[in-house]
C-alpha cells in the first residue's frame, strides 16, 4: 500500500518562502504566548519546551512529504477515504476518555484519527469530485457521492467532537467549487444547513423558505428536481428540533445557547467567551507587554495554551499583533489560490486548495468563537496553539502545499 509512496530522486527540496515566511511568523507568535503561560518548572509541565520538540518534530515531517508522490495520493484516494471511515468506526469500540470516543488505544499510545484523517478526507473528496464530470446539473450519482462526503464528519460528530465535524464539513463547499461545480449545485447544497438554522426563528423561517421556493421557481432545472430539493429543506426543518434535543450533547447546546446571549449564564458557560472579550479588549493597539497580561496570568482566562492562545496573544501583544496575523493569513489566500490557478493537474490543484481550506477554517472558526462570533467548538489555531498532534497535522499539510507547488508548476 505505501510502495511507490516516496520519491527521493526526481523530487527536490524547494522552500518556497511566500508560503513558509507566514507560517514562522505564526510560529513564533505561538511561542511568545506560550511562554506567558506556560510553567518551566520542568520539560513536562512545560507547554513552551514540548512544542519546541513539536516544531522540530514538524520540520522533519515537512521535509520528508516533499518527497511524497502526488500520483500516488491519487492513485489510492479511495483507499485512503475507506481507511479513514474504519478509524474513525474503530474509536466507538475504546474507551472514553472525558466523555468522548475520538482515540484509538494501543498500549500506552493514542492515535486521533480524526486529526490526520483531515489530510485523507481532502484527497479522498478531490478523487470524488474530479473523477465525477457531470457537474451541471443533479443526478443519483451526485448525490451519492454527497452521501459518501458527509460520512466521516457523521462519525467524528458522535465521537463527539463537533468543532472537528464542522471542520470536516466546510471542506465540502471549497473543494466543490473548486473542482468546477455549477454553483446552483453548491448552493441547493447549503440550503438544507440554512433551513436548519432558520426553523429557530419563525419569521427567518417564513422569509428563508418563501426565497428558496422563488429560487426554485426562477431556476433552469427540471421541475422534479426543483420538487425534491424544496421537500428536502422542508424535511431538514422538520428533523432539525429532534437534531436539537436528541442528538446535540447538553453541552453543545449549552454553548450556542451561550453564544446569543454569553452573559445569561456570567460564571457558568458564557465565562469562557466573557473573559476572552475582557482578554481582547485590555490590550489595545500594543498590548500589555509579553508576560504582563493580567487575565491571563491571574489564570481568569481558560485554556490559555490552546483555543484562547490569540486572547493571550491579544492581551499582551495588542491589536498591532492580530492585525499582522490576519494579514499573514489574507496573503497565505492569496498566494494559494494563485498558484493553484497555475497547476494544470485539476486534482492536484484541489488538494492545494482543499488542504489550505483545513488551515484557513481553523484560524477562521477560532478567531470568531474568541471573540464571540460562534459558539465555542474547541478548536485551536495552526502553528500558534500548543498541539502534538495537530501541530504535526499542520506540518505536513505545509509540507505538502509546497510539495504540490514545486512539482506541479
Amino acid at each position: 500500500m505505501f510502495k511507490g509512496l516516496f520519491d527521493f530522486r526526481n523530487q527536490n527540496l524547494i522552500i518556497k518562502w511566500s508560503i513558509i515566511a507566514p507560517v514562522i511568523f505564526f510560529i513564533i507568535v505561538g511561542l511568545l504566548g506560550l511562554s506567558s503561560t506556560s510553567n518551566f518548572n520542568s520539560f513536562i509541565s512545560s507547554t513552551f519546551y514540548k512544542q519546541l520538540l513539536w516544531i522540530l518534530i514538524g520540520i522533519i515531517a515537512f521535509i520528508l512529504v516533499q518527497y511524497v508522490r502526488i500520483q500516488y495520493l491519487h492513485d489510492y484516494s479511495y483507499l485512503y477515504f475507506i481507511l479513514l471511515v474504519l478509524l474513525l468506526l474503530c474509536t466507538q469500540f475504546f474507551p472514553a476518555i472525558e466523555g468522548s470516543k475520538r482515540w484509538l488505544i494501543i498500549g500506552k499510545i493514542y492515535i486521533q484519527p480524526s486529526e490526520l484523517g483531515k489530510i485523507l478526507y481532502v484527497l479522498g473528496l478531490a478523487r470524488f469530485f474530479n473523477d465525477y464530470k457531470i457537474k451541471d446539473k443533479f443526478t443519483s450519482i451526485y448525490f451519492l457521492i454527497l452521501l459518501f462526503s458527509l460520512i466521516p464528519p457523521l462519525f467524528v460528530f458522535i465521537q463527539p467532537d463537533l468543532g472537528t465535524s464542522i471542520i470536516y464539513m466546510s471542506l465540502i463547499i471549497p473543494i466543490l467549487f473548486w473542482s468546477k461545480f455549477d454553483i446552483k449545485l453548491i448552493i441547493l447544497l447549503i440550503a438544507p444547513i440554512i433551513s436548519m438554522i432558520a426553523v429557530a426563528n419563525l419569521f427567518l423561517y417564513y422569509f428563508w423558505m418563501i426565497s428558496l421556493f422563488v429560487y426554485l421557481v426562477i431556476i433552469k432545472d427540471k421541475l422534479y428536481v426543483r420538487i425534491i430539493n424544496f421537500l428536502l429543506n422542508l424535511v431538514a426543518s422538520i428533523i432539525s428540533p429532534f437534531i436539537w434535543y436528541n442528538i446535540l450533547k447538553e453541552h453543545q447546546r449549552n454553548r450556542i445557547e451561550t453564544f446569543i446571549d454569553p452573559f445569561s449564564d456570567p460564571l457558568g458557560n458564557g465565562y469562557q467567551v466573557i473573559q476572552s472579550t475582557i482578554s481582547i479588549g485590555s490590550g489595545g493597539l500594543w498590548g500589555k507587554g509579553v508576560g504582563n497580561g493580567t487575565q491571563t496570568h491571574l489564570k481568569f482566562l481558560p485554556v490559555r495554551d490552546t483555543d484562547f492562545i490569540i486572547s493571550v496573544v491579544s492581551e499582551e501583544m495588542g491589536f498591532i499583533t492580530i492585525f499582522f496575523i490576519l494579514f499573514s493569513l489574507s496573503w497565505l489566500v492569496y498566494r494559494v489560490l494563485d498558484y493553484a490557478q497555475k497547476i494544470e493537474n485539476d486534482y492536484s490543484s484541489t488538494i492545494l486548495v482543499g488542504l489550505f481550506s483545513i488551515v484557513f477554517m481553523h484560524f477562521i472558526i477560532n478567531l470568531a468563537m474568541i471573540s464571540g462570533l460562534l459558539p465555542v467548538t474547541g478548536l485551536p489555531v495552526p502553528f500558534i496553539s500548543y498541539g502534538g498532534s495537530f501541530f504535526l497535522t499542520c506540518s505536513i499539510i505545509l509540507g505538502l502545499i509546497n510539495n504540490i507547488i514545486n512539482n506541479q508548476i
